[in-house]
């Protein structure tokens, strides 16, 4: 696939080596950094090896956290075949926190992650939308602030999740659509693809 070659207008860092200094890429991904090579540059070159986990993991800390919050939930939505009750939840409750990023919607996502056991697509999406900033602490308890690399590492999870659940033969197109609808995402869309009607306010 093609990897646009201007700027993707969300991202803030000039090179690719700016958001790896914050992102915990692999072995393989490293000899791919040149110097001042740009984000969009890194990741054609991610995508062309078919690098799968260290492309999405890229992606996550490249995106500001809102849009890789939304970027996990608009993969789950479209990736999970039928969500459970409780995954509808956990992917409603972070939008919420998309739309309005307030503590208390924040909080929310932790309880549903937790009530789904920290477990699949869905609850990371949560979990990543609560680990996004402020206190990890209950609340009344002294604050603990949320290390800044744990929103970015819970979305690449969700993410990760969502495409590798499924036949493997088609691995390489789910992972490719992905891709597709963070460039959207980046670019200031909503990651949904032409003729795509999400059902439910929270899928706008």
């Amino acid at each position: 696939m093609k990897i646009q070659t201007e700027a993707f207008r969300k991202v803030t860092a000039q090179t690719a080596r700016e958001i790896c200094s914050r992102a915990d890429l692999s072995a393989e991904a490293r000899p791919f950094l040149l110097p001042d090579l740009s984000p969009q540059g890194f990741l054609s070159l991610l995508v062309d090896a078919e690098n799968i986990g260290d492309a999405v993991r890229f992606l996550a800390f490249a995106l500001p956290i809102r849009e890789a919050i939304w970027w996990a939930h608009v993969v789950a939505r479209t990736n999970i075949p039928v969500p459970t009750e409780l995954e509808m939840l956990c992917l409603d409750r972070t939008a919420a926190w998309v739309y309005e990023p307030d503590d208390a919607r924040r909080r929310s996502c932790m309880e549903c992650a937790e009530s789904a056991k920290f477990t699949g697509a869905a609850a990371y999406a949560a979990l990543a939308a609560f680990w996004s900033g402020g206190s990890l602490a209950p609340e009344g308890m002294p604050d603990a602030e949320a290390d800044p690399r744990l929103g970015p590492i819970g979305a690449g999870a969700s993410i990760l999740l969502s495409i590798t659940n499924g036949d493997a033969a088609t691995l390489v197109d789910r992972f490719e659509t992905a891709v597709v609808r963070a460039m959207s995402i980046a670019n200031g869309g909503n990651g949904w693809l032409p003729g795509e009607r999400p059902a439910g306010a929270n899928g706008a």
